[in-house]
């Protein structure tokens, strides 16, 4: 088994921590629906791993998906209208999809589109979560701080009534009690009958995101993540109070993107699952009877899988169930991105703690079929012809002249070498600025990184500028999430993003600010914390640079200075005849005295040596 690091599991940010990771899975396990962040709808086969259907929003009419949910009709509606008469298919397969303004449609996925729009005035801002009861009605909650509750089967709004101050991200339904449960900041617990606030909860710090639901002995739980804790809660509803406890708390390494519960009837345990932002399994077993609420629980195994090249790269597994699963005590996850995926039916391993999966990574898989399939149609696919018919085609002419005006427009061939200008220089002018904005939208829908780096790996000011004045606020997130990315890498790439984030700034200020402060400091987190590492050491550096420089100016003085500048002649010389003549005269008597002195010398040594051998004699005998 290969154990990966916490460095080289790492942690994959798919998705900004404002985002909501909507998805789930079709009442049968058979489809899987995702929204993107664009509000793009996809779904996958989980037995093929198939992308089947993707549906794109009419952002002017209905605005990007926000929430989904997998209804089945039961009972048919007839609809009479000038031009047709139509109804909802019995026992047909829908997803309700909640809008960035409010509405809620109704996608078919026979149809591969949307059939219905339920009527009413809706919610005054996006569609946070969608809930059913089973009987026909469908519970929807809203940045508006609403639920609305709507019927399917007249297709139109029924009631709404305020939940608090707070925004509400999640809904479940508890069909025992009849209540509704919502999550906010706290969780509240509402009649549905009556809209009176039976229970409030308290212990998630920020928004509750993700909320399931399960019953054990009569008794309803409900399980809760939030949106920036690594925490997951389990409450137990149906006992009156304010302010209560959770029932346990789980521990898990990230935020959670997806959770999944469910009762083992035969170890009578509870099962649950945590997929996190990092991309990894957390698996719980837990004895609701023994349980302790003052110590938190830790995972029974982690679950993770990486890719089987010559460099281990880790798979971001996106969602898991274990109510689809095809066998007792198994889970189906799936492993990838939003594009390509791959969906798998594992027995987990209890025995250890970490369980490591060795998988080819979905998008070399599909681009190896897809070129072994396509072998044998090379040549069809070198000439494609037009879906178009010929005679659907108008064709329009640069220029249309009649028959008096074609004379007037023959020139003579001296006018047209003379239009051509070869030789004049002077009205050269620089080129002017590109704008890249549409090379910017396509690689961020595509997520291309070559395409994206060739547009954001550029200094032209001017061509940041046109580009960012034309870039459609909708996407202002997107280019951010982008540009962090680009900031951890080679400080290059961190020179061209901070270009492209100051612009951004200047440009689209209002529209920044009208994120609010949360939401804000959410989005440029991550940049400001890069800019703080990076600057952690550069007054250091300004004095390192400081001395450096002095060093190596004082080098070049001492090498720009050569020895043969100092000159050891004169200069000048100044000769006096008087002063040479009197001088050459001193010289002539001085050595006629001295060779005198030096006679008389010879003669005194002379006489001495003779006394000193007279005495030397007459002390022999």
């Amino acid at each position: 088994m290969v154990i990966l690091t916490r460095e080289e599991r790492g942690f994959i940010v798919k998705m900004s921590a404002t985002d909501v990771h909507v998805s789930e899975y079709s009442p049968d396990g058979k489809l899987f629906a995702i929204i993107d962040g664009q509000g793009i709808l996809r779904i996958f086969d989980t037995d093929t791993s198939e992308l089947k259907q993707e549906y794109t929003p009419n952002l002017h009419l209905s605005g990007p998906c926000s929430a989904l949910l997998w209804i089945v009709t039961f009972t048919s509606v007839e609809r009479k209208n000038k031009k047709a008469r139509t109804s909802l298919n019995t026992g047909a397969l829908y997803i309700a999809l909640g809008t960035n303004k409010g509405l809620v449609s109704l996608y078919s996925y026979a149809e591969a589109k949307v059939e219905r729009c339920l009527k009413g005035d809706g919610h005054a801002g996006r569609i946070t979560a969608l809930e059913q009861d089973g009987h026909g009605k469908l519970f929807s909650c809203g940045e508006d701080s609403k639920v609305i509750e709507w019927s399917l089967t007249s297709e139109k709004q029924l009631s709404s009534w305020s939940v608090g101050p707070e925004k509400p991200f999640s809904l479940a339904f508890m069909s025992a009690s009849s209540s509704l449960v919502v999550g906010s900041r706290q969780i509240k617990v509402f009649s549905v009958e009556s809209r009176e606030l039976l229970q409030t909860f308290t212990g998630h710090t920020s928004e509750v995101n993700l909320m399931r639901k399960f019953v054990f002995e009569e008794k309803e739980y409900a399980v809760t993540a939030s949106r920036m804790e690594r925490i997951t809660c389990l409450w137990e509803i149906g006992e009156q109070g304010k302010n209560r406890p959770p029932f346990c708390t789980l521990l898990m390494e990230d935020v959670a993107y997806c959770l999944t519960c469910q009762m083992d009837k035969e170890n009578k345990s509870l099962q649950i699952a945590s997929v996190t932002r990092s991309g990894v399994i957390h698996i719980y077993l837990i004895d609701i009877k023994s349980v302790k609420a003052e110590k938190p629980i830790k995972p029974k195994l982690t679950i993770s899988v990486a890719s089987d090249g010559t460099t281990v790269e880790p798979i971001s597994v996106i969602a898991a169930t274990f109510q689809h699963a095809q066998r007792p005590n198994e889970i189906l996850f799936n492993y990838g991105d939003r594009h390509f995926m791959l969906f798998e039916h594992l027995k987990p391993n209890f025995e250890e703690k970490m369980q490591v999966l060795i998988r080819t990574k979905p998008r070399n898989l599909v681009k190896q079929m897809s070129g072994a399939n396509a072998k044998g149609t090379d040549a069809a696919l070198k000439i494609l012809n037009p879906i178009i018919e010929d005679r659907q085609v108008d064709y329009k002419y640069s220029v249309t002249l009649g028959k008096r005006n074609k004379k007037s427009a023959d020139l003579s061939l001296e006018s047209r070498l003379q239009n051509l200008n070869l030789d004049k220089r002077e009205n050269k002018t620089a080129p002017q600025a590109e704008c890249k904005v549409h090379l910017l939208l396509q690689s961020l829908h595509s997520k291309d990184a070559v395409l994206l780096r060739s547009v954001l790996c550029t200094n032209d000011v001017k061509t940041i500028q046109l580009t960012v004045q034309k870039l459609p606020t909708r996407y202002i997130g997107a280019l951010i999430d982008e540009l962090t990315l680009l900031m951890h890498q080679k400080h290059v790439n961190v020179e061209f993003a901070m270009n492209w984030l100051k612009i951004l700034a200047q440009t689209h200020s209002s529209q920044l600010m009208a994120l609010g402060a949360d939401e804000l400091l959410n989005k440029f987190g991550p940049c400001i914390g890069i800019i703080e590492h990076r600057a952690n050491c550069l007054k250091e550096l300004s004095k390192l640079n400081g001395r450096l420089q002095l060093l190596v100016n004082q080098l070049k003085r001492d090498t720009d200075t050569e020895p043969n500048d100092f000159h050891s002649e004169n200069l000048l010389v100044y000769e006096d005849d008087d002063s040479s003549n009197s001088e050459m005269e001193n010289a002539g008597s001085k050595s006629d005295s001295d060779d005198a002195w030096e006679e008389d010398n010879v003669e005194e040594n002379k006489e001495t040596m003779d006394q000193n051998n007279d005495d030397d004699e007459n002390m022999e005998m």
